[in-house]
């Protein structure tokens, strides 16, 4: 006959089970911060990838184009925004099937070619971007989390007291051109800057939603609300502190109304015109900046930025 104490089970009393769980919970609240770092990593390292696909592209194109980068909106008749340079793309980037769709005659927002804008490519958006995009003035087109970086304007040298606004290249006294164009084609061997020396794409993530300071407002960005939106290009300002006026002193991951943001902490990617990806700090000095932008303007552009 077995004798009770072989018949006993042994359990958890109600204080054990709790210290359990208390300790898993515990486990838990120290693994979630490294586990969404990551991730972190890993979105950053895919964005600097698409960044890099777009850079090899546009050298691609450039060797097929007399070595000349194309404009970042390309002008038809008298309409200086027909087009965007990112259809031209598309056959560089292992996408001509939707390249093939493009009509050429027809501006980018209408018929068929605003159809085909609705396409949604995994290279065109960041992965740290929010997916949930809103319908933009034009119906809700393909994400286009990356822009050309065309100029810089006057404004953010003044706002930001750097000196000696630069007059080569300079557009009507108010902008020093980048390496991508917002009417022209660019030649290579006019990036005088040096090509490693001077932004080409950049990111402007999560439009059309309208992003101050990680916090959705809500509302839409003025424009550059999908990929082929010949306005995700866009000329530097700078922003002011309270985001309510132009020509400031924020100007990274303040607003992705036309300027630099992304979803990644402290700072944001962009691809160089020699085709390499650089992660830029947020703290960036504005005349280290400056000088990135610019492609003629002469500045000298610090090695450790």
């Amino acid at each position: 006959m077995r004798s009770f104490s072989a018949r006993y089970r042994s359990a958890f009393t109600l204080i054990e089970l709790l210290v359990v769980i208390a300790i898993i919970a515990i486990l838990i609240g120290l693994l979630l911060p490294a586990v969404q770092k990551v991730r972190e990593a890993a979105a950053r390292m895919q964005c600097a990838n698409n960044l890099k696909q777009f850079g090899l592209a546009l050298h691609n194109y450039a060797l097929s184009n007399d070595n000349c980068f194309p404009a970042s909106r390309i002008t038809v008749g008298t309409d200086a925004k027909f087009r965007s340079w990112t259809p031209l793309a598309l056959a560089y980037v292992e996408q001509d099937n939707v390249g093939k769709l493009w009509n050429e005659s027809l501006k980018w927002n209408v018929g068929t070619n605003l159809t085909t804008a609705q396409t949604v490519f995994k290279l065109f958006k960041c992965p740290s971007a929010p997916d949930a995009r809103r319908p933009g003035t034009f119906g809700l087109i393909g994400p286009g989390d990356y822009g050309s970086i065309n100029a810089i304007r006057r404004r953010f040298y003044t706002a930001n007291s750097v000196p000696n606004f630069p007059i080569p290249g300079t557009a009507a006294g108010d902008e020093a051109v980048g390496a991508l164009q917002k009417v022209i084609r660019t030649p290579l061997l006019s990036i005088t800057d040096g090509l490693s020396n001077t932004m080409m794409i950049g990111e402007d993530a999560g439009r059309p939603n309208l992003y101050q300071r990680s916090r959705d407002t809500g509302t839409i960005t003025a424009d550059g609300h999908g990929w082929a939106d010949p306005d995700c290009g866009f000329s530097v300002d700078g922003v002011q502190a309270d985001l309510v006026t132009t020509g400031g002193t924020c100007f990274i991951n303040c607003t992705n109304d036309s300027e630099f943001y992304s979803f990644h902490t402290g700072g944001m990617n962009t691809c160089m015109a020699d085709g390499s990806v650089r992660f830029i700090s947020a703290s960036i000095a504005p005349a280290t900046l400056a000088a990135l932008v610019t492609a003629q303007g002469g500045d000298i552009v610090p090695g450790n930025f």
